[in-house]
């Protein structure tokens, strides 16, 4: 398009005068009568960027999951939605590494129009304030909240989410210890979840966990009644393990809050719930431009993910109405 068209978008972007919090409403609004059923899912992960030059807000040489290594980049903190009918993106926040609230960084700030009297926060802080205002509103049905292991790791997010009333499908780390559900506890010993996976006594329920567009989404699952691990080293309160392992040996681990008598359908169709976001970051990047633009700002960052947000919901909608007519 030549340096003129990436200027006037710039300039679109940065000073165009529109209702940034208005715009995200409606797009949360119009997303809610698509796809909003009253068991969704709410659900958060970060996604990066890479980025070349250190005048971009909140650049820094940090983890990049998108070249899997510490790389210069920016990163933000996603909300998604999902249920059976659909998925999209609900709201975002710029994650600002800590070293650009420093006062040699004082001019970058002011520069990158970070708001005054901005505080750090971590990704574990902005990820639930991102949730508390969805669930707060309560206009998309949500029943469950779904992380990865950066977040579900964390037994304060965990027990933050368990406080709002919600159930929670949390990813973990293989090193996680539980410890067996029960008085059993006492008689043994705690073991890393990654350890449940390799014992030969594990049961795994081979199970279709739906029809995928290019068949049935087939997965190895185990769920089993475990008890957390307390700082201290003692067996906690019960809830639920659930092991997925994926063909090529890939396994991956989740504890969720959910009661003691819930089927375990439910639990497998949180499964499917969880992953949507990812796909969103993938198409984002891939068809809609989500990591090529040229703005710095911290408005400009924001307002560029809100259209990338509508364009989603866009082609959403358009899979929806044609899914109808088949």
């Amino acid at each position: 398009l030549g340096t003129e068209a990436v200027r006037c978008q710039q300039n679109f972007f940065i000073r165009y005068l529109w209702d940034d919090k208005r715009m995200l409403e409606c797009h949360q609004s119009l997303l809610a009568d698509a796809i909003g059923e009253e068991d969704g899912m709410l659900n958060v992960d970060s996604t990066e960027i890479a980025k070349k030059g250190k005048e971009s807000v909140g650049v820094a040489r940090q983890y990049c999951g998108s070249l899997g290594k510490r790389e210069n980049c920016q990163s933000g903190v996603f909300a998604g939605y999902s249920s059976r009918i659909g998925y999209g993106l609900v709201d975002r926040r710029l994650f600002v590494p800590e070293v650009w609230f420093t006062e040699p960084y004082a001019e970058r700030r002011e520069k990158c129009k970070i708001p005054g009297g901005m505080e750090f926060q971590t990704k574990i802080q902005i990820a639930l304030n991102l949730l508390e205002e969805q669930v707060r509103k309560g206009l998309l049905g949500t029943r469950w909240i779904g992380c990865d292991s950066f977040f579900g790791t964390s037994r304060w997010f965990r027990d933050t989410v368990a406080g709002w009333g919600k159930l929670y499908l949390a990813e973990i780390r293989s090193t996680i210890l539980v410890w067996p559900a029960g008085d059993a506890a006492e008689k043994q010993q705690a073991q890393a979840v990654s350890q449940i996976a390799k014992r030969e006594s594990t049961e795994w329920d081979r199970v279709i966990l739906a029809e995928g567009s290019k068949g049935p989404i087939v997965a190895h699952v185990h769920i089993q009644r475990v008890r957390e691990n307390e700082e201290k080293g003692r067996a906690g309160k019960e809830m639920w393990l659930i092991i997925r392992r994926f063909e090529g040996g890939k396994v991956k681990y989740y504890l969720s809050n959910a009661p003691k008598d819930i089927p375990h359908e439910e639990l497998r169709r949180a499964l499917l719930m969880r992953w949507p976001i990812e796909q969103c970051f993938e198409d984002g990047k891939r068809y809609l431009g989500m990591d090529h633009y040229e703005h710095r700002t911290w408005k400009s960052w924001h307002r560029h993910m809100l259209y990338v947000f509508l364009a989603l919901l866009f082609l959403l909608r358009v899979r929806l109405a044609f899914k109808k007519k088949l």
